[in-house]
């Protein structure tokens, strides 16, 4: 479209002039505004244009893994683009997040963060990034902290293990990798009941069940997701669950107690949601996020997340850098104390 340009001959001399001159500078203002809102307004309705990758920063198989493919096909319904699942596992998850905070900040490069990942281990060691190198979108879900033993332990309560290690028992455990959500859970309930066991390190949730059975550890500190597929419908099972650090019983093991029902008062849930590099575009934010919170609400999808344990916890862009904040300040003083922080 070719531009108009008002040329005046000369000064405006009389008062009409004036009138027409100002009237027309007027219009063409009004005009250059709606251009403008007019592109950001596309701008926004075009997100996305191409492809998203989707950053995971763990191996496949796992609770994080599962979680974003689970996602994906919902997400890419809802922008109408293909969900590219990257995985980049690592240092408990610092590698995939730490490349995340390097990736153009576009919206198309987003990544799956957890409690874990983004508030601890940036306290615990040199991770490459804060909670600051991020774009927050949207946390997703979440699940109850739990522990547990083999079947055949003679451990049958959460206050039996308490007490083997108050008696001075050298216990040994193990959960899915040092700084990761299960790590982090058993950790601060250890430093803030005073107790003290061995820590035997494993690459994955999965291993660590492994030393559970072999005998190797004495007990297990996992995500509520990784305990209902071992029991089968008899009720048999090779573990045995002590306690979940939830508020109250979790509606997938209904007949387990509560760390609070055990005599601890102690609340610990492990949650996951979308990150991006620092500075991502507020419509890619608004759309992600959007897309999200509509797959949470969808009933359909809601037993989707039955079928693989997580529980609906929606958070918006804000509501999440909050709820990072005050994990970082809740878990700040028991890391230290643990001697897990830098």
């Amino acid at each position: 479209m070719q531009a108009v340009v008002y040329q005046p001959s000369s000064e405006p001399e009389t008062e009409e002039e004036y009138m027409k001159m100002r009237n027309f500078l007027k219009g063409a203002a009004a005009c250059a505004a709606l251009v403008v809102l007019g592109t950001s307004m596309s701008a926004a309705q075009d997100f996305p244009k191409k492809p998203i990758q989707l950053v995971v920063p763990f191996g496949q198989g796992g609770a994080t893994d599962q979680l974003a493919r689970m996602f994906a096909p919902a997400l890419e319904e809802r922008l109408g683009q293909p969900i590219v699942i990257v995985n980049q596992p690592g240092a408990g998850g610092a590698v995939g997040l730490a490349n995340l905070a390097l990736a153009r900040p576009d919206g198309y490069t987003i990544g799956v963060g957890s409690d874990s990942t983004l508030a601890a281990r940036p306290i615990m060691d040199s991770s490459g990034y804060t909670p600051d190198s991020f774009t927050t979108i949207a946390r997703m879900v979440s699940i109850p902290s739990g522990v547990a033993v083999a079947a055949s332990s003679d451990y049958k309560t959460l206050g039996d293990l308490v007490e083997a290690m108050k008696s001075g028992n050298d216990l040994t455990w193990s959960g899915s990798g040092i700084g990761s959500g299960p790590h982090l859970a058993m950790a601060v309930f250890l430093a803030q009941n005073d107790l003290k066991a061995t820590y035997v390190n494993s690459n994955s949730g999965q291993e660590a069940m492994v030393k559970l059975l072999s005998g190797e550890v004495d007990f297990y500190s996992g995500g509520g997701s990784n305990y209902p597929p071992m029991i089968d419908d008899s009720g048999k099972s090779d573990i045995r669950v002590l306690a979940l650090a939830a508020e109250k019983r979790w509606k997938y093991l209904p007949d387990v107690p509560t760390h609070t029902e055990e005599g601890f008062p102690y609340l610990r849930s492990q949650w996951f949601g979308l990150v991006g590099p620092k500075g991502v575009p507020q419509e890619a934010v608004d759309a992600i996020a959007t897309a999200v919170k509509e797959t949470l609400e969808d009933p359909a999808f809601e037993e989707r997340l039955d079928q693989f344990y997580f529980n609906p916890a929606y958070l918006g862009p804000q509501e999440m850098r909050d709820e990072i904040g005050a994990t970082q300040e809740d878990i700040r003083p028991i890391l230290v104390e643990a001697g897990l922080a830098k």
